[in-house]
Parts: C-alpha cells; sequence; structure tokens
C-alpha cells in the first residue's frame, strides 16, 4: 500500500509558524512609548523568552497530529519541527552561554529515521514529550547567570567548578562567584589534611545560590561528602 505525503504543505505551514512566532518577539522587544517619550520595559525572567518556542512547538505537534496518515506520522515533517524547535530554542539561549547550550544539544531528542515511509505515533509522541519536559525546564529560569555562594567548614579550600564546555572557576572557601552561567558542571574541593570532595551539579534543574560542604578529615573513618545546594 503506498502512502501519500503533503510535504510541500506541512513543511510550508512548520515554516510559517516560525516566521510569525519570530516577528511576534521582535514586536514585543521595542519599548512602549507614552507621551512621546519611551519607557523602558521592566526585564522579564529568562525563561519568558522560550514561551513563544512552546507556543509554536504545540501549534506544529497538533498540525502533525490533524494530518498524520494512516500508518504514522511523515517523518520529514517529525524532523522539520524537531530542527526548527531546537534551533528556536538555542537562538534564545546568550551564545556566551555555553554551558546551557550543551545541556540543551545533550537534551533535545534525536531526529526519527527519515528513510522509513512512516513514524509510529508512540515514537514521535516519546520525542515530543522530551522537547515538552526540556521546554517546561527552561520557562522555569529566573535567569541565565546566578551568583554562587561556596561555603565549607573548615574554609580556605580550593574550589574548582568546571563545565562540559566553557571555562573552568577556581576560588577559595568561604566565597562568592558572580556571573556563573547556568548549566551542568563537576565541582571540586580540596584542602590539605581533609579528603577531596567530587560531584556533579546542575544549575538548570534545580533552584539555589549557596553550595556548603562539611568537609571530612583525611585519614578518617567518615567517606567524603556530597555538597548541599540550597
Amino acid at each position: 500500500m503506498s502512502i501519500r505525503w503533503n510535504v510541500g504543505v506541512n513543511t510550508m505551514a512548520v515554516r510559517r509558524t516560525w516566521v510569525s512566532v519570530s516577528l511576534a518577539m521582535l514586536l514585543s522587544s521595542l519599548a512602549v512609548t507614552v507621551g512621546g517619550q519611551s519607557l523602558p520595559k521592566p526585564k522579564p525572567k529568562a525563561g519568558a523568552q522560550f514561551a513563544s518556542v512552546k507556543s509554536a512547538f504545540e501549534i506544529d505537534a497538533d498540525r502533525l497530529t490533524k494530518t498524520r496518515g494512516v500508518d504514522g506520522y511523515n517523518p520529514a515533517d517529525v524532523n522539520a519541527t524537531l530542527q526548527q524547535t531546537k534551533d528556536a530554542t538555542l537562538s534564545s539561549i546568550p551564545p556566551k552561554d555555553k554551558p546551557l547550550r550543551v545541556y540543551v544539544e545533550r537534551s533535545f531528542p534525536e531526529p526519527v529515521d527519515s528513510s522509513a515511509p512512516a513514524v509510529q505515533r508512540d515514537v514521535v509522541e516519546s520525542r515530543f514529550s522530551l522537547v515538552r519536559e526540556l521546554l517546561a525546564k527552561l520557562s522555569r529560569l529566573d535567569s541565565f547567570r546566578l551568583d554562587l555562594t561556596v561555603n565549607t567548614r573548615p574554609s580556605n579550600a580550593r574550589f574548582e567548578l568546571v563545565p562540559r564546555v566553557g571555562t573552568h572557576i577556581t576560588s577559595t572557601t568561604n566565597g562568592r562567584l558572580t556571573n556563573v552561567y547556568r548549566g551542568e558542571y563537576d565541582y571540586t574541593i580540596t584542602k590539605a589534611g581533609y579528603k577531596r570532595v567530587h560531584e556533579t551539579i546542575n544549575f538548570i534543574e534545580r533552584a539555589g545560590s549557596i553550595l556548603e560542604c562539611d568537609l571530612q578529615p583525611d585519614p578518617g573513618p567518615e567517606e567524603a561528602w556530597p555538597c548541599n545546594f540550597k
């Protein structure tokens, strides 16, 4: 049985959706004018920038559902929606925020098999669920950066914060690191006479700004404890 897809119509519809969203974003960025004077708009939370991405994605997902064939989805249309959403998500993140951009790249679902005549509903819904989950996390962000306070007991320990991609940060506790990009990091705490702490922390999925650590004597019976992020 042959399957016919109106690829041109659906792909054009996807493009029109994203053009409309881009225009809406441009208009919303303009300052409000009152009495001939421009008034600065209040600074929105970082997560607000992903609202239009979520809206456009849901429009395309709904369109694909309505045009789904008997045997499943057109793989070209599914991949076009995934790619457009990924590109729009990345364009909403500052170029210098490499940790967050890498997180999005790693978390975004892979394209479906483009060589298949059709893609089953559960395969598409699984990928779309991952997109919704990612956009929901990003929408909750207050800012693209945070100020991180690192306290250890005892103090004067060496603290290293290492992103998957980007600049390594080194400081001495107790102290405060300013303008840390949100993303996933490995951190290490070392101090002579105490056990080394090495853990992973996610500044996207976890809220907080203070990292507190109780260092364990070395040698000693206790293992190194992970720090408490709050």
